[in-house]
């Protein structure tokens, strides 16, 4: 599979080649202690925004459908449990883990096309 490459992920890299640029530059080029101290001290104050990821949250979020991206992440848990349930060959936890999607997925069909709704489970920890 391969990786994808966004925007926000191509920003951070950005930063932090810029950070290793100010520090590499001024210390083959200047001289002067203190003007050298002060690019090193920013480049390494930019590669730390990179590293952290810092950069890419001045972008704000695109996601609309919040509530119903949450569902969906609950959903592929739920897969994820019946399939450790259908291992176990443990039948009854099977039937609840297929209860609870379809619950999921009738929760997914009231959320779709409505922007911004939270999902009530996720909310309460579930």
């Amino acid at each position: 599979m391969k990786k994808r490459t966004d925007l926000r992920t191509t920003i951070d890299q950005f930063i932090m080649l810029g950070g290793v640029a100010l520090i590499v530059a001024p210390v083959t080029i200047l001289n002067d202690s203190l003007v050298l101290l002060a690019f090193v001290l920013l480049g390494i104050s930019m590669i730390a925004v990179g590293v952290w990821n810092l950069g890419s949250q001045l972008l704000p979020d695109r996601r609309v459908f919040t509530g119903l991206r949450q569902e969906v992440e609950r959903f592929i848990d739920l897969v994820r449990r019946l399939n450790a349930h259908a291992m176990a060959e443990n039948v009854a936890l099977m039937e609840e883990a297929r209860a609870a999607m379809h619950e999921s997925v009738d929760r997914m069909f009231g959320m779709a096309g409505e922007p911004d709704q939270l999902v009530a489970g996720r909310a309460e920890g579930s």
